[in-house]
Order: structure tokens, then C-alpha cells, then sequence
């Protein structure tokens, strides 16, 4: 009878503890993502929209690990997806409130003159596969506007450069 009872017990209770404890788990984890989901939608929403206004700010944008400077002199014109890309006031990684300009108000067009006067190769450091990243960053000024200098992506210029760096 002990036997019967205790093997009873074991087939009723045991599933249905294993049962109860599992689907709690699964509840949590998803409740978790859900949540983490959530912070990196609204993180990538607010970094990647520079609205209608003069300029946004980017305050948790990733560092950089080492940011070397190099002299460059030449122009060239935009690249026709520039639009994609942004408007830095400093180079991306080196500050921890950087500026995010539109170009809606700049007037500008593809086929508009650029001046490039240096270049910023950005070492980031990739959190997936620890290996090091390389970005070029180039200050650029629009036409005539010598007052204004905005740091861009690569892919906002139209040359492209065979000394870049490429992992």
C-alpha cells in the first residue's frame, strides 16, 4: 500500500509541480524580453530620428575606444542616399551628449559641393564577437558656409577611399 500511495504521489504531484514551476519561468523570461525589448526600441527611436528641428540630441550613443585624426583636403559632392546618414556635431563616440543636426535644414541637394577638411577613424569595440570596429568619420563644410562644420559618415561622401581602414 505504501508503494502504490508513494507512486501515486509521484505521478500526480510531480508533473503538475514541474508543470507549475516551468510555466513560471516562461512567464517571467518573457515578461524580461518583453521589457528589454521594449528599452531597445525606444533607445534605437530616440537616437535614430532627427526631427524637423535644428538638432537633436544623442545622449547614449556607444564610446569610443580610440579615435585617431587625420588631415584631409579635398571635395566632393553627396552621396544619393546622404539622407540616411546624420549630422554630427562632434564625431560619434567621443562625447557623451552629441549633437544630431537635419538635413532638411541645411538645403541641400545630392549633386551639392562638400569640403572635406579631416578625417576621424573611430575604434569601437563590438559587444557580439569582441572584436574591434573601425569607422571613418570626415568634418565636412557645405558649400560656401565656412562657419558651419558637421562630422558625417562615410557613406554621406561620394568618393570612395581605398586607404580605409576594413576588418
Amino acid at each position: 500500500m505504501k508503494k502504490a500511495l508513494t507512486t501515486a504521489l509521484l505521478l500526480f504531484v510531480l508533473p503538475l509541480g514541474l508543470f507549475g514551476c516551468s510555466n513560471e519561468s516562461n512567464s517571467s523570461s518573457s515578461e524580461s524580453s518583453s521589457s528589454t525589448k521594449t528599452e531597445q526600441s525606444s533607445s534605437a527611436s530616440s537616437s535614430t530620428t532627427p526631427s524637423a528641428s535644428t538638432s537633436t540630441t544623442i545622449t547614449h550613443a556607444k564610446r569610443a575606444i580610440k579615435v585617431r585624426y587625420e588631415k584631409a583636403k579635398f571635395t566632393t559632392t553627396l552621396d544619393r542616399e546622404y539622407r540616411e546618414e546624420y549630422l554630427y556635431r562632434n564625431v560619434p563616440g567621443t562625447v557623451d551628449s552629441n549633437k544630431v543636426d537635419s538635413w532638411d535644414n541645411l538645403n541641400v541637394s545630392e549633386n551639392k559641393l562638400v569640403h572635406v577638411n579631416k578625417k576621424a577613424i573611430a575604434t569601437f569595440k563590438d559587444d557580439d564577437d569582441n572584436e574591434y570596429d573601425h569607422e571613418d568619420f570626415y568634418r565636412i563644410t557645405l558649400g560656401n558656409q565656412s562657419g558651419k562644420q558637421y562630422w558625417v559618415g562615410d557613406d554621406v561622401l561620394q568618393n570612395d577611399h581605398e586607404n580605409d581602414y576594413d576588418d
